[in-house]
C-alpha cells in the first residue's frame, strides 16, 4: 500500500521573492526595509559584518513585536521562512562560491539596476553593530575604499548623501551610473576583512 505525500502548504514553502516583495510593500505599519531589494542589502550586512547577530534580534529590528519567531503564524511565518532562506543563500554563496553571489537590485521598466534601496538596506543592517563597523568607515584607512560603492548610494536621516555632495563633472556622473557594478566585488572582500573578527568572536575573544 502506498500513501500520497502531503503537499506542503504555502506557509511551509514560504513566499516567492516576488510575493515577499509585494507583502513588504503592503505591510502596515511598514517594516524596517522596503521590499526584497532593501531586505537583501540588510541581510548581506548581517552575514558579512564584524559581529554575528542573533536572528531574534534582527527580526525584532525588522518587524518589532510582529517578528517574534516563536509565535509567528500564517503569512508572517511564510515571510520569515523566505527571509531565513535568503539569509542562508547569501551565507552559503559567499562561503562556497563568492563569484556566484549576486545582490538583488530593483530594476526599472527598462531593466536598469536601481541600487539605492539595496545600499540603504545594507546601511540599516550595519546600524545593528555600527560601532564595530567603524574601522571600515575611517577615511584614513585604505580599506575604506571597500565601502565606497555602497555608501555612494546612501543618504543620512536628513536625506543628504553619506559621502557628501558629489563633485560636478562627467567623471562623477559616470561613477554614479556605474559604481554599483563593483558591489558584487566588494561584498566578498568586506566579508574577508571581517573574518578575523568573526573567528575571534567564535573563540570567545573580543
Amino acid at each position: 500500500m502506498t500513501t500520497r505525500r502531503r503537499r506542503p502548504t504555502r506557509t511551509e514553502r514560504g513566499l516567492s521573492l516576488e510575493q515577499l516583495d509585494g507583502w513588504f510593500l503592503a505591510l502596515e505599519p511598514p517594516a524596517r526595509v522596503e521590499g526584497v531589494s532593501m531586505l537583501d542589502g540588510y541581510l548581506t550586512a548581517i552575514v558579512i559584518g564584524p559581529r554575528s547577530i542573533p536572528p531574534e534580534e534582527w527580526f525584532d529590528d525588522l518587524f518589532g513585536a510582529r517578528g517574534n519567531i516563536a509565535i509567528a503564524s500564517g503569512t508572517m511565518l511564510a515571510a520569515i521562512t523566505s527571509i531565513v532562506a535568503r539569509f542562508n543563500t547569501i551565507s552559503e554563496e559567499l562561503s562556497a562560491e563568492p563569484p556566484r553571489h549576486a545582490p538583488i537590485f530593483r530594476k526599472t521598466d527598462e531593466g536598469l539596476a536601481v541600487p539605492h534601496l539595496w545600499c540603504m538596506g545594507f546601511l540599516a543592517g550595519m546600524r545593528l553593530r555600527m560601532d564595530a563597523w567603524r574601522p571600515l568607515l575611517d577615511l584614513n584607512r585604505v580599506d575604506h575604499g571597500l565601502m565606497l560603492p555602497i555608501l555612494l548610494y546612501c543618504v543620512d536621516p536628513s536625506g543628504r548623501p553619506m559621502l557628501g555632495p558629489p563633485r560636478e563633472g562627467p567623471e562623477t556622473e559616470e561613477f554614479l551610473r556605474t559604481g554599483y557594478q563593483d558591489i558584487p566585488l566588494v561584498v566578498p572582500a568586506i566579508r574577508e576583512f571581517w573574518m578575523p573578527e568573526r573567528v575571534r568572536e567564535a573563540n570567545g575573544q573580543r
